[in-house]
């Protein structure tokens, strides 16, 4: 058989078909797979920033929330004081 005569027979297009269709399924996975690894990047960065941030402001909580600048800003603020003996009741 020919080359000629093969290439007439339509059972010969149905194997370069699938490896036509096979190679550019293998060149779209190989693109997703690079655009999903860049999108990964840049989750992990945004990820690292909301951390530090998430650190930074805990600090700044345990700092606001300190018990001797608490009674010094309810003395300067509010004019808070410490209780009297006869102001205090136990129940």
């Amino acid at each position: 058989m020919t080359l000629a005569s093969k290439m007439r027979n339509p059972w010969f297009a149905l194997p370069l078909a699938a490896f036509v269709l096979l190679a550019a399924a293998q060149v779209w996975l190989s693109h997703q797979r690079y655009e999903l690894a860049k999108q990964h990047q840049q989750i992990v960065l945004e990820m690292d920033g909301v951390q530090a941030e998430l650190k930074r402001l805990q600090l700044e909580l345990a700092s606001l929330t300190r018990p001797e600048r608490l009674r010094q800003w309810a003395k300067e603020k509010l004019d808070m004081h410490p209780p009297a003996p006869h102001q205090v009741v136990r129940l």
